[in-house]
């Protein structure tokens, strides 16, 4: 604790003001609150339970999808399955229902298809009318599938029922059509969301409607959802992947159904996305390269949290980088380099009021010592003394309270990357894991000496809280992504840098 007859000092105001960052941190972690959509948003656009009052008339409550869960369903699982190979993309289509059952990005070796959507046998492009018997007939049934060249189309023809789907690649993504001589609105099933580790992101259903990106909590859901308005996409998303629909979306459902995990007792749930189909729309299963989801105007799709206005342009500016050297270790020097000189002036005056500190520190000590049974008074001495030779207490604390919006703009910029994942260093397999050897943590709570070593304060006392502070803060970045650690080393190594320039070359120069 900071002894309040001290007064303010620099270096404690810093030690102060990074606990408070690192508190709000792990409070984001906690309630992943960069990451949901706020309630009256939801409100504006959502009937949170269809009842008939709130859906609309009956035969509308009727209409909307139903998984027919508790049927025949899980026990029918796919027959006949095709492999198709488009680019970066393998899908396969089972002929029972004509339903993507695996779906792999081959780049990380990924199936989008998880678990739930296996066990339940329930997959994407699985289309409904609200008929149930309907419904399993087109679910159910044999199709003919066949592909020319980049098309792969899905045919079922069935006494009086006919119904095509047909997916064209292009690049990177489909377009999807369904022919039909079914005079019922058609709902097109996207699925659940894809299974891996979230590292406190969103996971579930993601929709933007009029011209809100709208995140949906696997947890607030209960039954069915309806959204209605202008919507222009659709989809499940999980850290790194998406699958959805972008087009002209009249209505979407999401349904929260549960399931037992293989091997697992108890139940979990997940949500279920239909979107009705209205014209050709583009269909997308895979990583969220921004490049990718830039070209198709869904670069909504990446969360920029609730320091968009800060998050936004430093991604853009870092990918812009990545774009120009194909590298994200240059990216990521090259933006901590001009922070550095963005944030020099601050840096300059926090070293000098440092020194006039360090100047005054027998002073200082002798007020402490004639004042020790009178803080008032000890106080005001301490502020005097101050005020003489021009130390402000609080410009040390200006460059970190700027910082701590940037830092946590980065965390969010490094942890929505997917590029990151394929991007290594030396012995870093991948900046958006932790480093598997520790190694760079450590190399960070050295520079963190160092840098202390260099500005020192009066007190020792001080000096050894900093370099507690090293040591706690090595272990707590210790399991952060390997990109945000490199940001803080080579932020450490460049400020070190400043203050040797600082105190050895330009107030040397002035006093000459």
């Amino acid at each position: 604790m900071i002894p309040q007859q001290e007064g303010p000092d620099p270096k404690r105001i810093f030690i102060a003001m990074a606990l408070v960052a690192f508190l709000l941190l792990a409070f984001e972690i906690i309630y992943s609150l960069f990451l949901r959509g706020t309630p009256q948003e939801q409100e504006q656009v959502t009937e949170p339970q269809p009842t008939a009052q709130q859906v609309g008339t009956e035969e509308e409550e009727k209409a909307l999808p139903s998984p027919m869960l508790g049927t025949r369903r899980e026990k029918l699982k796919p027959k006949d399955s095709q492999t198709f190979d488009f680019g970066d993309f393998s899908l396969t289509v089972a002929s029972q229902g004509g339903r993507i059952v695996r779906f792999i990005d081959k780049q990380f070796g990924f199936d989008l298809i998880n678990e739930a959507e296996k066990t339940l046998a329930i997959y994407p492009l699985e289309v409904y009318t609200g008929d149930p018997q309907l419904d399993y007939e087109l679910n159910f049934s044999t199709y003919s599938i066949e592909r020319e060249g980049n098309k792969v189309t899905m045919t079922l023809k069935k006494e009086d029922i006919f119904l095509r789907k047909e997916l064209e690649f292009k690049d990177f993504y489909f377009i999807f059509k369904v022919e039909s001589n079914l005079k019922k609105p058609l709902y097109v099933l996207i699925g659940s969301h894809p299974f891996e580790k979230a590292f406190y992101t969103h996971e579930g259903p993601v929709l933007k409607i009029n011209g809100e990106v709208i995140r949906i909590d696997i947890d607030e859901v209960e039954g069915k959802r309806v959204f209605r308005g202008n919507i222009a996409f659709a989809g499940e998303e999980s850290r790194y992947f998406f699958k959805g629909f972008k087009g002209d979306i009249k209505r979407v459902v999401v349904d929260r159904v549960s399931y037992k995990k293989p091997g697992e007792e108890g139940e979990s749930f997940v949500t279920f996305t239909y979107v009705e189909y209205r014209q050709p729309m583009t269909f997308y299963m895979g990583a969220k390269y921004y490049s990718r989801l830039r070209e198709i105007g869904l670069a909504d799709i990446l969360d920029w949290g609730m320091l968009k206005i800060i998050v936004k342009p430093l991604f853009i500016f870092m990918y812009w980088v990545f774009e120009h050297t194909g590298s994200w270790i240059v990216s990521i020097v090259i933006l901590t380099f001009i922070l550095r000189v963005f944030f020099f002036p601050l840096n300059y005056k926090s070293t000098v009021s440092m020194m006039k500190l360090q100047k005054v520190a027998p002073k200082l000590e002798k007020i402490r010592k004639k004042y020790k049974d009178d803080p008032v008074k000890m106080q005001e001495e301490m502020m005097k003394l101050y005020s003489e030779v021009g130390f402000n207490p609080m410009s040390g604390c200006l460059p970190i309270l700027i910082q701590i919006p940037v830092f946590f703009a980065l965390y969010k910029v490094l942890i929505i990357t997917v590029d990151l994942k394929l991007s290594g260093m030396l012995w870093i397999p991948s900046l958006a894991d932790k480093d598997p050897f520790y190694i760079l943590p450590i190399i960070m709570g050295l520079t963190m000496i160092l840098q202390q070593k260099i500005t020192p304060s009066p007190d020792p006392k001080q000096n050894l809280i900093m370099y507690i502070s090293a040591v706690a803060f090595t272990f707590l970045f210790a399991n952060f992504p390997s990109g945000l650690v490199l940001y803080w080393t080579v932020n450490n190594i460049l400020n070190i840098g400043q203050n040797y320039l600082i105190k050895n070359v330009i107030l040397k120069e002035g006093k000459a």
